[in-house]
């Protein structure tokens, strides 16, 4: 395995066990490091994508990656609103893009496509006022994925390459034991957050995220 894909998988299975396990308890903490991460992957996507630089294999490819990454890390952490809308977005263009890999479907519709679907779950989250039963699904699911891909990358049943579309990609590379292991994951992940939090999934509906922690 290469040093990237040994980078990659670590942060992967650490950050996606945080946030599948925590992600709205440490909500404000956590998830600008997701937010980091996920924009390290699509940077480095859109790099090779639209500049035809190795996915996460040059200088250029990290550096624009990491400049994402950062770009939505501060912007998650310091307004309320950039928030909640990447919580859905994240989510929504992971799996966009990583269907459009899964049927074949590469270069700009891919990008487009899945900027598409994060629009579309972005507003779904917004307009539904985060509700945190919302918040806990989201993150278990998106958490769980992370560190199975993370697990499927240093057992070698795929690559690195396999994550050029996100996460989403790289459990429909792998098929039916990644797909499996995932939603195991994800429910206990669920299961776990819901009763730390306690009270009625009634309640969790009706309860959204708090603003005061947010400086905009």
């Amino acid at each position: 395995m290469s040093l990237e894909g040994i980078i990659v998988g670590l942060l992967a299975i650490v950050i996606g066990a945080a946030w599948a396990t925590y992600g709205l308890k440490a909500f404000v903490i956590l998830l600008p490091i997701w937010a980091f991460f996920a924009g390290l992957l699509g940077g480095a996507h859109w790099a090779m994508t639209f500049l035809g630089e190795g996915f996460l294999g040059t200088t250029t490819s990290w550096a624009i990656g990491l400049v994402v990454g950062v770009v939505l890390a501060l912007l998650s952490y310091f307004w309320y609103y950039a928030a909640i809308t990447l919580v859905g977005g994240i989510a929504g263009y992971a799996l966009g893009a990583g269907i459009m890999e899964a049927l074949g479907f590469e270069g700009f519709l891919q990008v487009l496509v899945g900027l598409l679907a994060g629009a579309g779950l972005a507003v779904l989250v917004f307009v539904a006022a985060v509700p945190i039963f919302l918040v806990i699904l989201l993150t278990a699911m998106s958490g769980a994925a992370a560190v199975v891909n993370g697990v499927l990358l240093f057992l070698g049943r795929i690559q690195l390459d396999d994550l050029q579309a996100g996460i989403g990609q790289g459990l429909m590379t792998d098929g039916l034991i990644g797909i499996a292991a995932w939603i195991v994951l994800a429910v206990l992940a669920f299961l776990y957050q819901v009763r730390n939090v306690g009270g009625s999934l009634i309640n969790m509906e009706r309860a959204e995220i708090d603003r005061s922690s947010y400086r905009m």
